[in-house]
Protein backbone atom coordinates (compact mmCIF):
# COMPACT_ATOMS: atom_id res chain seq x y z
CA UNK A 1 0.00 0.00 0.00
CA UNK A 2 1.49 4.09 -0.41
CA UNK A 3 2.19 6.10 1.91
CA UNK A 4 -0.37 8.38 0.64
CA UNK A 5 -3.68 5.54 0.50
CA UNK A 6 -2.13 4.51 4.49
CA UNK A 7 -2.31 7.94 5.74
CA UNK A 8 -5.98 8.19 4.31
CA UNK A 9 -7.10 4.75 5.82
CA UNK A 10 -5.29 5.27 9.38
CA UNK A 11 -7.91 7.67 10.67
CA UNK A 12 -10.79 5.16 9.79
CA UNK A 13 -8.78 2.43 11.21
CA UNK A 14 -7.69 4.30 14.36
CA UNK A 15 -11.43 4.53 15.03
CA UNK A 16 -12.44 0.89 13.94
CA UNK A 17 -9.32 -0.97 16.23
CA UNK A 18 -8.63 1.15 18.76
CA UNK A 19 -11.59 1.50 20.59
CA UNK A 20 -11.25 4.12 23.60
CA UNK A 21 -9.70 4.21 27.47
CA UNK A 22 -13.18 4.98 28.66
CA UNK A 23 -16.71 3.64 27.86
CA UNK A 24 -18.14 7.14 26.67
CA UNK A 25 -15.18 8.16 24.61
CA UNK A 26 -14.68 12.13 23.42
CA UNK A 27 -13.29 12.90 20.18
CA UNK A 28 -9.47 13.50 20.68
CA UNK A 29 -9.12 17.39 21.08
CA UNK A 30 -7.00 17.13 18.23
CA UNK A 31 -9.29 16.36 15.96
CA UNK A 32 -12.17 18.16 17.49
CA UNK A 33 -13.63 21.46 16.53
CA UNK A 34 -12.27 23.86 18.58
CA UNK A 35 -13.84 27.39 16.47
CA UNK A 36 -16.06 28.02 19.13
CA UNK A 37 -12.63 28.36 21.63
CA UNK A 38 -11.95 31.61 23.21
CA UNK A 39 -8.02 32.51 22.31
CA UNK A 40 -6.74 33.21 25.56
CA UNK A 41 -3.95 35.72 26.34
CA UNK A 42 -0.48 34.70 25.81
CA UNK A 43 1.38 35.83 29.14
CA UNK A 44 4.71 35.00 31.40
CA UNK A 45 8.12 33.43 30.79
CA UNK A 46 8.53 30.09 29.50
CA UNK A 47 10.13 26.93 31.36
CA UNK A 48 12.94 25.59 29.00
CA UNK A 49 11.04 22.50 29.02
CA UNK A 50 7.25 21.21 29.79
CA UNK A 51 6.07 21.92 33.32
CA UNK A 52 2.75 19.94 33.24
CA UNK A 53 0.75 17.44 31.85
CA UNK A 54 -3.08 19.76 30.41
CA UNK A 55 -4.31 16.21 29.03
CA UNK A 56 -3.60 13.09 27.25
CA UNK A 57 -5.43 9.94 25.26
CA UNK A 58 -3.57 6.81 24.70
CA UNK A 59 -5.96 4.02 22.79
CA UNK A 60 -7.14 1.21 24.51
CA UNK A 61 -5.57 -1.43 22.47
CA UNK A 62 -1.97 0.08 22.80
CA UNK A 63 -2.61 0.16 26.97
CA UNK A 64 -3.07 -3.03 26.90
CA UNK A 65 0.35 -3.32 25.12
CA UNK A 66 2.91 -0.85 25.85
CA UNK A 67 4.26 -0.15 29.44
CA UNK A 68 5.73 3.03 28.96
CA UNK A 69 1.75 4.64 29.90
CA UNK A 70 2.71 7.48 32.24
CA UNK A 71 2.80 10.78 30.41
CA UNK A 72 4.58 12.83 33.31
CA UNK A 73 7.51 11.16 31.68
CA UNK A 74 7.40 13.65 29.00
CA UNK A 75 8.23 16.71 31.46
CA UNK A 76 11.16 18.04 32.37
CA UNK A 77 14.80 17.88 29.81
CA UNK A 78 15.09 14.88 28.09
CA UNK A 79 16.16 11.37 30.21
CA UNK A 80 15.29 8.55 27.55
CA UNK A 81 17.15 5.77 28.94
CA UNK A 82 17.39 1.88 28.83
CA UNK A 83 17.42 -1.14 26.56
CA UNK A 84 14.41 -2.41 25.05
CA UNK A 85 12.18 -4.20 24.78
CA UNK A 86 11.45 -3.99 28.69
CA UNK A 87 14.13 -1.75 30.25
CA UNK A 88 13.54 1.47 29.17
CA UNK A 89 12.91 4.78 31.60
CA UNK A 90 12.11 8.06 30.55
CA UNK A 91 9.43 8.20 28.10
CA UNK A 92 5.36 8.04 27.27
CA UNK A 93 4.74 5.69 24.12
CA UNK A 94 1.75 7.36 22.76
CA UNK A 95 0.30 4.35 20.94
CA UNK A 96 -1.88 4.49 17.52
CA UNK A 97 -2.83 8.16 17.31
CA UNK A 98 -1.91 8.84 21.10
CA UNK A 99 -1.68 12.16 22.21
CA UNK A 100 -0.52 14.68 24.85
CA UNK A 101 -1.06 18.16 25.46
CA UNK A 102 1.67 19.92 27.61
CA UNK A 103 1.58 23.42 29.48
CA UNK A 104 5.48 25.25 28.96
CA UNK A 105 4.77 27.31 32.01
CA UNK A 106 4.59 31.04 29.82
CA UNK A 107 4.18 32.03 26.40
CA UNK A 108 6.54 31.26 23.51
CA UNK A 109 6.92 33.84 21.16
CA UNK A 110 8.27 33.13 17.58
CA UNK A 111 11.45 33.90 16.95
CA UNK A 112 13.89 33.17 13.79
CA UNK A 113 13.88 29.72 12.96
CA UNK A 114 12.50 26.70 15.31
CA UNK A 115 11.24 27.61 18.49
CA UNK A 116 10.31 24.03 19.43
CA UNK A 117 12.52 21.07 19.99
CA UNK A 118 10.31 17.70 20.67
CA UNK A 119 12.46 14.65 22.06
CA UNK A 120 11.45 11.25 20.65
CA UNK A 121 13.30 8.32 21.85
CA UNK A 122 14.31 4.60 20.66
CA UNK A 123 13.70 5.35 16.68
CA UNK A 124 12.43 8.08 14.88
CA UNK A 125 9.30 7.84 14.75
CA UNK A 126 7.03 10.45 13.34
CA UNK A 127 5.01 13.30 15.40
CA UNK A 128 2.24 15.71 14.75
CA UNK A 129 2.59 18.88 17.21
CA UNK A 130 0.17 21.52 17.66
CA UNK A 131 0.42 24.44 19.39
CA UNK A 132 -2.32 27.13 21.63
CA UNK A 133 -2.12 30.07 24.01
CA UNK A 134 -5.17 28.37 26.30
CA UNK A 135 -5.30 24.96 27.47
CA UNK A 136 -8.65 24.67 25.78
CA UNK A 137 -7.29 25.76 22.42
CA UNK A 138 -8.13 26.99 19.83
CA UNK A 139 -5.28 24.44 18.35
CA UNK A 140 -3.60 25.27 14.88
CA UNK A 141 -1.40 22.77 13.52
CA UNK A 142 2.32 23.39 13.22
CA UNK A 143 3.74 20.36 11.20
CA UNK A 144 2.40 16.86 10.64
CA UNK A 145 3.98 13.59 10.42
CA UNK A 146 7.40 15.22 10.89
CA UNK A 147 10.25 12.19 11.36
CA UNK A 148 11.73 12.88 14.50
CA UNK A 149 14.34 11.26 15.12
CA UNK A 150 18.21 13.10 14.61
CA UNK A 151 20.42 11.54 17.05
CA UNK A 152 20.85 13.52 20.31
CA UNK A 153 22.77 11.08 22.65
CA UNK A 154 21.97 7.34 23.73
CA UNK A 155 18.29 6.07 22.43
CA UNK A 156 17.36 10.23 22.77
CA UNK A 157 16.76 11.77 19.00
CA UNK A 158 14.63 15.30 18.32
CA UNK A 159 13.31 17.33 15.70
CA UNK A 160 12.32 20.88 16.12
CA UNK A 161 9.21 22.97 14.66
CA UNK A 162 8.54 26.49 14.22
CA UNK A 163 5.42 28.00 15.29
CA UNK A 164 4.95 30.39 12.55
CA UNK A 165 4.76 27.48 10.11
CA UNK A 166 1.28 27.04 11.85
CA UNK A 167 0.88 31.02 11.17
CA UNK A 168 1.20 31.37 15.12
CA UNK A 169 2.97 34.24 16.93
CA UNK A 170 2.61 32.93 19.85
CA UNK A 171 1.79 29.40 22.02
CA UNK A 172 2.17 28.24 25.63
CA UNK A 173 0.29 24.61 25.56
CA UNK A 174 2.30 22.33 22.94
CA UNK A 175 0.35 18.92 21.86
CA UNK A 176 2.44 16.34 20.64
CA UNK A 177 0.51 13.40 18.80
CA UNK A 178 1.75 10.17 17.77
CA UNK A 179 2.54 10.01 13.74
CA UNK A 180 3.47 6.74 13.37
CA UNK A 181 -0.26 5.52 12.91
CA UNK A 182 0.49 2.04 12.90
CA UNK A 183 -2.17 -0.06 13.85
CA UNK A 184 -2.59 -1.58 17.35
CA UNK A 185 -2.14 -3.98 18.53
CA UNK A 186 1.54 -3.96 16.66
CA UNK A 187 3.17 -6.60 19.28
CA UNK A 188 5.99 -4.27 20.79
CA UNK A 189 6.22 -2.61 24.32
CA UNK A 190 6.63 0.94 22.89
CA UNK A 191 3.79 0.96 20.32
CA UNK A 192 3.72 4.90 18.71
CA UNK A 193 6.10 7.81 19.10
CA UNK A 194 8.41 7.48 22.26
CA UNK A 195 8.10 11.23 23.60
CA UNK A 196 10.64 12.16 25.71
CA UNK A 197 10.25 15.75 26.08
CA UNK A 198 9.85 19.27 25.03
CA UNK A 199 12.18 21.93 24.98
CA UNK A 200 11.44 25.50 24.11
CA UNK A 201 14.71 26.98 22.30
CA UNK A 202 15.96 30.36 23.05
CA UNK A 203 15.46 29.65 26.96
CA UNK A 204 18.20 28.99 29.24
CA UNK A 205 18.64 25.63 30.61
CA UNK A 206 20.67 24.20 33.16
CA UNK A 207 24.13 23.88 32.85
CA UNK A 208 23.82 20.54 33.75
CA UNK A 209 21.67 19.60 30.80
CA UNK A 210 24.06 18.32 27.52
CA UNK A 211 24.58 20.83 25.18
CA UNK A 212 22.72 21.67 22.29
CA UNK A 213 22.89 19.40 19.72
CA UNK A 214 23.56 21.77 16.81
CA UNK A 215 26.83 23.54 18.45
CA UNK A 216 28.85 20.19 20.14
Amino acid sequence: MTRSAWLRLAPVLLAAACGSTDPSPTPSPSISPTATATPVACTGTPSAYARSVVSSWIPACSLARNIYNDPQAALGPPNAAGSGPESYSGFVSLGFGGQVTLDMGGCINDRPGADLRVFQAVSSEPVTVYVSTGPDGPFHLVEALKECGRPFQGIQGYCEFDIATGGQTQARYVRVEDGELFPCPGGTRTEGADLDAVQVLGVATSAAQPSDPERR
